[in-house]
C-alpha cells in the first residue's frame, strides 16, 4: 500500500471521527493532536523499558502499546500533512533519500515542490 493511499484513508477516518465529536479540524488542530501523540508514545516507550511503572501490562502488552502509539503518530503526521496541503511521499523521499548516492539534489528546479505555494 502506498503512503498516499494510506493517508487517503486516514484522513477520512480523522474527518469521520471529528464529525462524531464536533471537532473543527485545522493544521493546528492536527499539530496539537500529533504533539499529545508523541507524548503517548514517550510514556509507552519509558513504560515498556523500565523507565516508568508497568501500568500492569506485560512485557508483550507493553510493546504493543508502543506499536499502537506509533501507528497514531504516523498517522497524526498524514493528517497535518493533509490539512497543509504537503504530500507525504513527496515531503519523504525528497527530504531522506535526497542523502542516497546517485539522487538529484533537492535544489533541482525540475523537482516538484512538496507543498503548494502559500498566499500572502
Amino acid at each position: 500500500m502506498e503512503l498516499n493511499h494510506i493517508a487517503d484513508r486516514i484522513e477520512a477516518l480523522s474527518a469521520q471521527y471529528a464529525e462524531v465529536y464536533g471537532i473543527e479540524r485545522s493544521a493546528s488542530w492536527a499539530l496539537l493532536k500529533l504533539t499529545e501523540e508523541v507524548g503517548e508514545l514517550a510514556q509507552a516507550h519509558l513504560t515498556s523499558t523500565g523507565q516508568s511503572r508497568h501500568r500492569g501490562l506485560s512485557p508483550d502488552e507493553q510493546e504493543r502499546v508502543v506499536a499502537e502509539e506509533l501507528g497514531d503518530v504516523l498517522g497524526m503526521c498524514l493528517v497535518y500533512a493533509r490539512q497543509r496541503g504537503i504530500d507525504p511521499e513527496l515531503a519523504v523521499t525528497d527530504k531522506w533519500f535526497r542523502y542516497e548516492r546517485g539522487t538529484p539534489a533537492a535544489a533541482d528546479p525540475e523537482r516538484p515542490s512538496l507543498s503548494p505555494p502559500r498566499t500572502p
